[in-house]
């Protein structure tokens, strides 16, 4: 019990942590399109698209390796503190190489001067994210993931009204991005001082012990880079081969699709401790953990992805404010469709990584980049957008079949299990969808209706997953009454 208390409180702090920074990167984007326009979205985008790519390069990989080893107990005999200033220092120095690469190859693109200066500018946060990543590493592995919230949240809403505010007093993308850089390094300083205020702070640096860990981090680094520029390419393709309106319809669809990608990964890094611990409890463990997070994020892309066949469209143009943006609506649901498949792989991978199978990780990260180099510079210079988004889909079945014959040889997955909640939900929204269609009473109080209904149906298939009324209420009563 005391386990199952900590982990819903560490999910509940990186869920709220990441549904904070999701809705402020929404609001962002909602912002800049509506106060400066597409375009000038394209190129805030397109610059975002550079660091996210080394950002991830420089720090996801030596994090994912400091989670798993301080989660195992490796380093138990190790000062806390000497442990720390060694990692933060390799970090620093990474994210710095990282940086320098970033503006080399943005200089050699062949961009305008004003899209070079922003990704020049907002390139510069690689610095601060990766050293708070090593931060939230101790946080995590520690599993006082509380403190991450602590330090995050209350800058994520002050850095949104700060540009919001910025935008309305005739400002441009550039003073956007500066804001970007100081609140990030305001986020590390917070969470430095978070952790080491209780810590006897040992200055000895060891270069030795930081060449051990960059050596051990070699996969995690391999696996993080793959992954990222995966992510990113077709972006990159269609920034190159089209405009900078093409890169802010797409990167309108991708932002769309935010919410759903931070809240997988808050619920996988929040379970990624207690699931390199199950290793030890054998295969069945791992199973059910595996299956309890693929039926949660189903059951979030599904409907998602019904919703977006029926109200694509007017959702577009109610958070961009563009009518322009009415004309991708067929390929956001071809991209939801993507989330759907994500829901498997993204469990998949973290379950491999906890067994030590990073290898593997690497192997689909090298395959899917082949795939998507050799389709996405056929396809997207070609077909743009229906071109990118036939990418990612074809980039999404190649890593769910991958990772799912990989997994055979720890155990399989029961298909019918993990898809008779979400299926359920999607069968009792259908009728919904339809019916608020044909009334088409205004995209606001669609938006609520099935939001609410879709909530109201979660709540009574978990209460009937827990036992029925009685059963639930019979408990409530107890604990109320003990």
């Amino acid at each position: 019990m005391k386990h199952r208390r900590k982990l819903l409180s560490n999910s509940a702090s990186m869920l709220v942590n990441r549904v904070v920074q999701s809705v402020a990167t929404f609001v962002l984007s909602a912002s800049i399109s509506r106060f400066l326009g597409a375009d000038e979205l394209g190129r805030y985008l397109l610059a975002f698209s550079f660091y996210y790519i080394f950002v991830g390069i420089a720090s996801h990989g030596l994090k994912n390796l400091m989670i798993r080893m301080i989660a195992q107990g490796a380093e138990s005999t190790r000062n806390e503190s000497f442990y720390l200033l060694n990692c933060t220092i390799l970090q620093l120095i990474i994210s710095i190489l990282g940086y320098i690469c970033l503006l080399a190859i943005v200089t050699i693109l062949p961009y305008e001067p004003g899209t070079k200066l922003t990704c020049y500018i907002i390139g510069a946060a690689v610095i601060p994210f990766s050293l708070s990543n090593m931060t939230e590493a101790f946080f995590q592995s520690q599993e006082r993931m509380h403190l991450i919230a602590t330090a995050n949240v209350p800058v994520y809403v002050s850095r949104i009204l700060a540009m919001i505010a910025a935008m309305q007093q005739g400002y441009g993308v550039n003073t956007i991005a500066l804001l970007f850089v100081i609140s990030e390094t305001l986020i590390f300083l917070i969470q430095w001082v978070l952790l080491t205020r209780e810590m006897q702070m040992d200055w000895r640096l060891d270069p030795s012990f930081m060449v051990a860990k960059f050596k051990s981090a070699a996969s995690f680094f391999a696996i993080d880079s793959l992954g990222i520029v995966n992510a990113k390419l077709e972006f990159l393709i269609l920034s190159v081969a089209g405009s900078e309106l093409l890169v802010g319809l797409y990167g309108g669809i991708i932002q769309l699709m935010q919410p759903f990608v931070i809240m997988t990964d808050s619920l996988m890094q929040a379970v990624y401790p207690g699931m390199v611990k199950s290793v030890q409890e054998g295969t069945d463990k791992q199973r059910k953990i595996a299956q309890s997070m693929i039926g949660i994020l189903l059951s979030i892309a599904l409907p998602t992805c019904v919703g977006f066949f029926f109200f694509g469209a007017d959702l577009l143009q109610f958070v961009y404010g563009d009518e322009r943006f009415r004309d991708a609506a067929n390929i956001l649901t071809a991209y939801s469709l993507s989330r759907v498949l994500a829901s498997f792989s993204r469990p998949f991978g973290f379950v491999l990584m906890a067994n030590g199978l990073e290898k593997i990780n690497v192997r689909e990260g090298s395959v899917t980049m082949v795939v998507k180099a050799l389709f996405g510079f056929f396809l997207v210079p070609r077909y743009q957008l229906a071109g990118a988004v036939s990418v990612a889909l074809l980039v999404s079945v190649s890593t769910f079949l991958q990772f799912l014959f990989a997994l055979r040889r720890l155990f399989s997955i029961n298909f019918l299990e993990v898809f008779y909640y979400p299926g359920l939900i999607c069968a009792l929204m259908l009728p919904i969808f339809v019916g608020l269609q044909r009334l088409d009473p205004g995209f606001m109080i669609v938006l609520i209706t099935s939001t609410l209904v879709y909530f109201m149906i979660l709540g009574l298939l978990g209460v009937y997953a827990l036992g029925g009324p009685r059963y639930v209420w019979s408990k409530v009563v107890n604990r109320s009454s003990g």
